[in-house]
């Protein structure tokens, strides 16, 4: 009974805290929105605004909090995620996901390299936030590099144990970064809400994409080797025909 109690407290604890969120950011993207209008208002009626330092910099901290507000929002609606599920065909999103990636590669000089199955790698889920989640981990390998590198992308049957997790027949995409890797004892806490050791960052990335993961039944773990990059790797339920 008492396990029973602390548990319902816990849900309770963490629904309470979500919708708190969701409205905390909801009115600070009201006050956002006024904020940026009156910028670019400023900017029409006095255009060498724009070459001041000082304004740049404001400029750019609203578009850094627009972008935190953004991940608040989806973090406080996480736990009410809506899917709107469609037959997919892994192969296909992710080789349209490169391409849309591929020129902020080639504009830093890092490579971007997607191995794909030699069959179609079917998942019914929804486009759009399976494409959120794998432009984000995309991305965040990509930061991730020194000054080159390499970001690969592998599509692939989920092993037995992966599959056996969430309990059906499974496809796995693994995002692997050639950076300097993730100590041990910071493994644990980045799928944390708010925890991040990067200047920009928001800490709601990887939370908000293991939420979105989870909600199609499948799991999103990562590994690490300092000095030899990280690997993060999502599995989902696959039809039959994506798994021979």
């Amino acid at each position: 009974m008492e396990n029973q109690d602390l548990k319902r407290h816990l849900e309770e604890a963490g629904t309470n805290l979500h919708m708190t969120l969701s409205t905390v950011s909801h009115e600070l993207c009201n006050t956002l929105t006024l904020l940026m209008g009156t910028s670019r208002l400023l900017e029409q009626e006095h255009p060498k605004i724009t070459s001041d330092e000082n304004w740049i910099n404001l400029c750019s901290d609203l578009t850094h909090m627009q972008a935190f507000l953004a991940d608040l929002t989806a973090f406080g609606s996480a736990q009410e995620i809506t899917l709107s599920r469609e037959l997919l065909d892994l192969n296909s999103m992710m080789n349209e996901i490169c391409r849309t990636c591929q020129p902020l590669f080639d504009s830093l000089h890092k490579r971007l390299v997607l191995s794909c199955l030699p069959f179609p790698a079917i998942v019914y889920a929804d486009s759009g936030k399976l494409c959120h989640v794998f432009t984000n981990l995309i991305k965040n390998g990509l930061e991730a590099l020194g000054t080159e590198g390499t970001v690969s992308l592998r599509i692939r049957s989920a092993s037995k144990e992966e599959a056996s997790v969430i309990g059906s027949k499974a496809v796995a995409v693994e995002i692997k970064d050639s950076g300097s890797g993730i100590p041990k004892d910071l493994l644990e806490k980045i799928f944390k809400p708010f925890y991040t050791n990067k200047p920009q960052g928001t800490g709601l990335g990887l939370p908000i994409a293991r939420a979105i993961i989870h909600a199609h039944s499948g799991t999103l773990t990562a590994s690490s080797h300092p000095g030899k990059g990280s690997v993060f790797t999502v599995v989902l339920p696959a039809l039959p025909t994506s798994s021979k």
